[in-house]
């Protein structure tokens, strides 16, 4: 309560739009290496993270692999720049929805978890989800068979890792919602991890209901009980929120089912992946959902923002602030979407992913926080201006296949299913990844160059009751009394994406802060006075 006090004291008035683009990103995928192996396919999940432990995050790129495209890839990161890695093991052939990389038998190296919707196309049997083990310096090796994450019948969607019963082993909660014609349980899933890289469904038994599809999905303990809670994005099943009652059981939180419903229009319309983090700087974690509506150049629709309005005997209140944060209509799909500041002003952005380009140079689609008004984040937008797209001609196109087919020739905006944010080049900027669906158009990696205020990124590495990643655990920064950030450590979170278990902060002007970090499950709290700005650093409670 003290630190809440603290922020809601430090309201500034939003600032006035500044002369030229708020982001500066450079497009750097050829540079870097990742050309031309993330042209030419049908991308569709990517997944950042340090598989050998050198430091630099490597990136997974799935794809819905069929004539003419290319299967899954692993790239290296050698100090900024990449290499495909040449195990054949991982180039799978996938409908891939998500792929995310977690230290799922606490030995301290990532595997490998990807999730795909089973089916036969070209006359190929596309495998359902798979789990690789890391056997060290990011050899992997598949453990699918029998684990029990991977099952026939799971059309995987999203997924996210969170402990939701304790133990310190990560679980899965995986999104499913299969393609028209394929016929799976159309059933979220909840997978324990009951150690040895094996796994049981949980989803019954932790009050997770049969029959509820996901397209994305995310955990986050928005109840400030220590546990674990989650949220499952879909048209079908309605956006559903689940709170842990601190024993590994789950119950939908109340009236929350309301809150969070969509209206929507015909076809396949849809809300899509789910970010949970703190906007606001008030030590309560929002959410934001992203779409996946079918014609948005017709009618434009916003991503939406639910501010945590405060938690009354254990059950947080959620309210609608889209408009009043000003997040304005997007005439293309934005079906990922996440919390980060990108300018390290410290003040959370909102990153949907959607890249605009003008002049040869792309201005990915983010909302810049300009502090809190009035209680409610105050968000601007200077990429949707820098050119035409959508045009009365654009507009006048029903035919979703003829528009992309014109999006990619002109080149005037891009949207892909997963766009995953990570400091690919550890210069302490969140640069971004967003897969191509399009075989005509490359992948881009975009390198931020903004300029900004100083930075900390945190890393933890747990022993004993709690995961080695420490996933689950709030990390709050401050100066004194004042709370300047909190954030939790998360991984598998907006759509088909999955990040480093990595809390990054802006922090703006401030070069000395204190870090408290709480462990999840009601564990400790540690303390670090006067850490300094503009470096990783890696705790071991």
């Amino acid at each position: 309560m003290r630190l809440l006090l603290a922020a809601l004291l430090f309201l500034p008035v939003a600032a006035a739009p500044a002369e030229g683009p708020a982001f500066v990103f450079r497009d750097v995928t050829a540079e870097s290496g990742l050309l031309p192996d993330v042209s030419g396919i049908r991308g569709h999940a990517a997944g950042w993270g340090d598989v050998d432990g050198d430091g630099w995050k490597a990136l997974y790129v799935a794809t819905f692999h069929n004539e003419g495209s290319k299967p899954n890839q692993l790239f290296r990161n050698r100090k900024g720049k990449f290499e495909r890695d040449g195990q054949e093991a991982l180039r799978i052939s996938t409908r891939a929805t998500a792929s995310l990389f977690a230290d799922f038998d606490n030995d301290g190296d990532l595997d490998l978890y990807v999730t795909s919707m089973p089916t036969v196309m070209d006359g190929k049997t596309i495998v359902p989800c798979t789990l690789f083990r890391n056997d060290g310096g990011g050899t992997f090796s598949d453990v699918s068979k029998g684990n029990g994450a991977c099952p026939a019948d799971l059309a995987g969607r999203s997924a996210a890792v969170l402990d939701f019963d304790g133990d310190g082993l990560l679980d899965l909660l995986v999104g499913d919602d299969p393609f028209p014609g394929y016929k799976g349980r159309k059933s979220s899933r909840l997978f324990r991890n009951k150690g040895g890289l094996q796994f049981e469904d949980a989803s019954e038994a932790a009050g997770l209901p049969a029959g509820i599809p996901g397209l994305g999905v995310a955990a986050g303990d928005v109840n400030n009980d220590g546990w674990p809670d989650f949220f499952v994005s879909s048209k079908d099943g309605g956006n559903r929120l689940f709170l842990n009652d601190g024993k590994g059981k789950f119950r939908e939180a109340p009236g929350t089912r309301e809150v969070f419903a969509w209206k929507y229009g015909e076809g396949d319309d849809t809300t899509a992946g789910v970010c949970i983090a703190d906007v606001n700087r008030d030590g309560l974690l929002d959410i934001v959902i992203g779409h996946h509506f079918k014609r948005p150049w017709l009618k434009p629709v916003s991503v939406r923002l639910y501010l945590n309005r405060g938690i009354k005997d254990g059950v947080p209140t959620f309210e609608d602030v889209t408009e009043a944060a000003g997040l304005v209509a997007l005439s293309i799909k934005a079906p990922h979407v996440e919390i980060q500041d990108f300018d390290n002003d410290g003040w959370p952005d909102l990153y949907v992913s959607i890249v605009k380009f003008a002049d040869g140079k792309p201005y990915p689609v983010i909302f810049k926080n300009l502090g809190v008004e009035g209680g409610i984040p105050r968000f601007r937008t200077d990429a949707l201006g820098v050119n035409d797209f959508p045009t009365a001609e654009d507009q006048a196109i029903k035919n979703t296949a003829k528009l992309f087919e014109k999006v990619a020739r002109e080149r005037k905006v891009m949207y892909s299913a997963p766009g995953p944010s990570a400091d690919y080049d550890n210069d302490g900027k969140l640069d971004l990844f967003l897969a191509s669906w399009w075989l005509e158009s490359p992948s881009v990696l975009l390198r931020n160059e903004t300029p900004g205020g100083h930075w900390l990124q945190v890393d933890l590495d747990c022993k004993g009751k709690v995961n080695r990643q420490g996933i689950g655990a709030r990390i709050n920064v401050l100066r004194g009394d004042l709370l300047l950030g909190s954030r939790e450590v998360q991984s598998g979170y907006g759509y088909a994406s999955g990040q480093p278990a990595t809390a990054h902060f802006g922090l703006g002007k401030e070069e000395l802060v204190d870090l408290e970090i709480v462990l999840p499950h009601g564990g400790a709290k540690i303390v670090k006075k006067g850490v300094k700005a503009d470096q990783l650093i890696r705790v071991s409670p």
